[in-house]
């Protein structure tokens, strides 16, 4: 005599597909870390933009500087001036007396007026330069 049960019987069905809860958590980690994806992409073109700001700044005032030590520019502070090879950008220049006699203290400051929230006081170089005025006072011996 057998007796079966079906209840004693336990059948186990093999799941189709993904539940509801498993789809909404794999949207949300997608959606996610598209997210954080988008940030990082805004974050390195801004820095590649700054860098190529800095970068062209820098060729500006080295220029400007050297121009001022050849002697092209007159040796004297000058406010806020266009660049004239590249529109946008301005320079000034700041002499000031060094504590070295023969010398001047020169600051060179560029800024691009268009995008100064990019470098937002410009870049500045400073260098001692040659006073063409100076003539040395000779030993009284």
């Amino acid at each position: 005599m057998k007796m079966q049960s079906n209840s004693s019987k336990v059948h186990f069905r093999q799941r189709r597909g993904l539940s509801l809860l498993e789809v909404i958590l794999s949207i949300a980690i997608l959606g996610s870390s598209m997210v954080v994806i988008g940030h990082l992409y805004n974050l390195g073109y801004r820095s590649a933009l700054q860098a190529q700001f800095r970068s062209e700044a820098n060729l500006h005032a080295d220029s400007k500087m050297a121009e001022l030590v050849a002697g092209v520019l007159p040796i004297e502070s000058t406010g806020d001036t266009d660049i004239e090879e590249a529109p946008g950008w301005q320079y000034s220049v700041q002499i000031e007396d060094s504590f070295q006699p023969g010398l001047f203290l020169a600051t060179v400051i560029v800024k691009n007026g268009e995008d100064s929230v990019i470098i937002p006081n410009g870049l500045s170089i400073v260098r001692f330069i040659p006073d063409p005025d100076y003539e040395p006072e000779e030993d009284m011996e």
